[in-house]
């Protein structure tokens, strides 16, 4: 390793000897007479061509050669050569000697000589995960078969299940372009489209979704986000009567309606309803509207047993599901029951985790992901000076998916807070103050951490 590093110090001296090397050679001259003297003959040249095709008169011509011999009898009287500039002494030291030494200590720096080497066409992909030998043999049948709609559609559920939802819609896309016209592949283009933007609805995917209806007018998911984009487009109305709708055709056992039932919910608050009279159901304790005929055996069974017993079934709970989520990863309530099992239990990690799998098996689910941000937070009295990325990341989720959610503006303005925009802040957390009671001591709490921001200009 001496040897190598040896080796590439004498190559940099040598380097900044070559690049010196012209510093230091005062010999060479230039000949500024020889260029003048030249200039002159040639005006000589002109001026007898001229005098003899008649352009100028005898005695102009005259007038004009004894001023040019003037000029070049004046050459003769200046030295003949000059050096072509004076050396400049710092300016060798600085190139021969500083410059290959901070170059050197820079490289100590911030390079890395243990680093292997990568050919460039390989460099974007290091910062990203090596795909599945699943997804590669994917993407080597449709090297294969590029003309296969079967295998661009395989394909994008691949990256679905990747969590790769651009790539996905890539492949969706392209799946119907060679002819895929079935309602599940346009509402599945159309589903990756909305993941894609943040869960903003794209004219692109609202085609895809209406192509689903055309071809299956039942199809639950494009139905779902059609509404949706009715929703984000201020008609609640429009969207209520079209989740209603849903929800009437929809089995109380689908492993989506709970999502449903939450966009109800919320729906009909925001118009000043009742969620639990429009479905038939009951309201549950965060405030969405729970499906009719949905227990929580668990709940009730640890509620009445004696603390330690709590613990003992909550951790018995634990271990069921944590078997069961490993043979069926897909299990969003499975997450969601484990993440809250994990909190019952005073294991905020673990919790942790658990949210943020549901939270990216359900990126459109809001109550996922209020809890998970609540999650990330917990416990935590350093929130002016830090918030974690991941925070962040679901706060932009939840201000996309409601932004009138008041636990949303309140995220939000932390957020604010912390980047240092208060009057975003302030306006953010002034929305909320109007739905608290004013002897409510979130209200009070809240206007306490108003005051705190700096002053608006």
């Amino acid at each position: 390793m001496i040897l190598i590093w040896l080796v590439l110090a004498v190559m940099t001296l040598a380097t900044a000897a070559l690049l010196a090397l012209p510093l230091f050679d005062t010999r060479k001259m230039k000949n500024d007479s020889q260029f003048a003297l030249a200039v002159y003959r040639d005006q000589l040249g002109e001026l007898t061509r001229d005098a003899a095709t008649g352009l100028l008169a005898e005695d102009q011509a005259r007038a004009a050669q004894a001023e040019i011999e003037r000029r070049i009898l004046s050459l003769t009287e200046a030295p003949e050569f000059r050096p072509a500039r004076e050396p400049s002494h710092v300016l060798m030291i600085f190139m021969a000697v500083i410059l290959p030494l901070l170059g050197f200590g820079l490289y100590l720096v911030l390079g890395a000589p243990g680093l292997p080497g990568q050919p460039f066409s390989q460099r974007g992909e290091a910062s990203t995960a090596a795909p599945s030998p699943e997804l590669t043999a994917l993407e080597a049948s449709v090297e294969a078969k590029p003309n296969d709609a079967k295998a661009w559609k395989a394909l994008a559920q691949g990256y679905v299940a990747e969590d790769r939802a651009g790539d996905a819609a890539t492949a969706f896309g392209k799946a119907v372009a060679l002819g895929a016209d079935d309602a599940e592949t346009f509402a599945a283009y159309g589903q990756t489209l909305v993941l894609a933007n943040g869960g903003g609805m794209s004219d692109a995917a609202a085609s895809a979704f209406r192509r689903a209806l055309a071809a299956d007018p039942s199809n639950p998911t494009a139905r779902f986000f059609l509404a949706l984009a009715k929703a984000q487009a201020n008609d609640i109305a429009g969207a209520l009567t079209d989740w209603l709708a849903l929800a009437k055709d929809t089995q109380e056992d689908a492993p989506w309606r709970q999502v449903l039932m939450d966009h109800i919910a919320k729906a009909a608050r925001r118009l000043g309803k009742d969620p639990a009279s429009l479905t038939g159901g009951e309201e549950t304790a965060d405030g969405t509207a729970s499906a009719p005929g949905i227990a929580a055996e668990d709940v009730a069974v640890a509620s009445a047993l004696s603390p330690e017993a709590r613990v003992a079934f909550i951790s018995s709970m634990v271990v069921r599901l944590a078997k069961r989520l490993k043979k069926a990863p897909d299990d969003i309530e499975g997450w969601v029951r484990l993440a809250r099992a994990y909190q019952a239990l005073e294991r905020p990690e673990d919790a942790k985790r658990a949210w943020a799998k549901a939270s990216v098996l359900a990126p459109a689910r809001l109550d996922i992901q209020l809890d998970y941000a609540d999650a990330l937070i917990a416990g935590r009295n350093d929130l002016e000076r830090y918030l974690p990325p991941e925070f962040v990341e679901a706060v932009g989720r939840i201000r996309t998916l409601d932004p009138e959610n008041a636990l949303g503006l309140y995220y939000g303005g932390l957020v604010a807070r912390l980047n240092g925009d208060a009057e975003e802040a302030r306006r953010l957390w002034s929305q909320i103050l109007g739905r608290l009671p004013e002897d409510s001591p979130q209200r009070a709490q809240l206007e306490q951490e108003m005051n705190k921001l700096a002053p608006a200009e």
